[in-house]
C-alpha cells in the first residue's frame, strides 16, 4: 500500500508530465489552437480584468497553462497550476510578469517568519494596516495628515491603500478627492504607465463598493 507521501509525490510528478505534454502542444500552429485549449488544465482568461488591472506594453495572455517551476528556497519541483495562475491575476490582480517562485509549505514558513520578525521587519505592510485601521475611524487632523502623506509615498500600494481609506471615510471632500483622481486618469489615457491611471482604476474601484 502506497503511503501519502509517495501518492503526492505521484500526483505531482503527474503534474509536471501534464504541463510539459500542453507546453509542447501549444506549440503546433495556430489552426490547431482550439483543439489544445480543449485539453484540460487550461483555463480561459479574462482579458477584459486583465486590461483593467494592467499596464503594459506585452500582450496579455488568453489563456493559462500549468506552469513548472522550481521553488526558490527549497528547490522541491513544482506546479503552478492554470487555475491558481487565474486566481492569481484576475481575482487577486497579481501583475501579469509575476510568476510563482515558492512551493506552499515555503510561502508559508516566509509568512510566519515575518510574522514574528518584531516591528518594523515589513514596514510596508504595517503602514497598510495603520491605514485600513484609520478607515474604519472618523477622520480627524491627524488621521487625514497621515493619509495625505501616504498619497505622496514612493510606494504605489501604499497610495492605493490611502485612496481606499478615503472612500471608507466618505463626506463630500473625500468623495470629490476620488472623482478628480479618476478624471486625471482618463486625461492621462493610454499613453503610457503611470502613477495617474493606477489611481484612477483605485479610486473607480472604491467609489464602485460604496454604491
Amino acid at each position: 500500500m502506497k503511503s501519502n507521501k509517495q501518492r503526492r509525490a505521484e500526483i505531482k510528478a503527474h503534474r509536471l508530465a501534464r504541463a510539459a505534454r500542453v507546453e509542447a502542444q501549444l506549440r503546433v500552429p495556430e489552426r490547431q489552437r482550439k483543439v489544445c485549449l480543449r485539453m484540460s488544465g487550461i483555463e480561459q482568461a479574462d482579458l477584459e480584468i486583465l486590461g483593467r488591472h494592467n499596464n503594459t506594453y506585452g500582450l496579455l495572455p488568453e489563456f493559462y497553462v500549468a506552469r513548472p517551476f522550481t521553488c526558490r528556497d527549497c528547490g522541491a519541483e513544482q506546479v503552478w497550476t492554470a487555475r491558481q495562475q487565474k486566481w492569481w491575476y484576475e481575482v487577486v490582480h497579481g501583475p501579469i510578469d509575476s510568476r510563482a517562485v515558492r512551493c506552499l509549505a515555503c510561502r508559508r514558513a516566509r509568512r510566519e517568519r515575518l510574522r514574528h520578525a518584531g516591528p518594523g521587519a515589513s514596514l510596508l505592510r504595517e503602514q497598510s494596516d495603520r491605514l485600513r485601521a484609520l478607515g474604519a475611524t472618523k477622520p480627524d487632523a491627524q488621521s487625514a495628515a497621515e493619509v495625505e502623506a501616504a498619497l505622496q509615498s514612493k510606494w504605489w500600494s501604499l497610495r492605493v491603500v490611502a485612496i481606499q481609506t478615503i472612500a471608507r471615510w466618505g463626506g463630500e471632500a473625500n468623495l470629490a478627492k476620488l472623482d478628480a483622481l479618476v478624471a486625471a486618469g482618463r486625461e492621462a489615457g493610454r499613453r503610457y504607465f503611470c502613477w495617474e491611471r493606477v489611481a484612477a482604476d483605485a479610486a473607480r474601484s472604491a467609489l464602485i463598493r460604496r454604491e
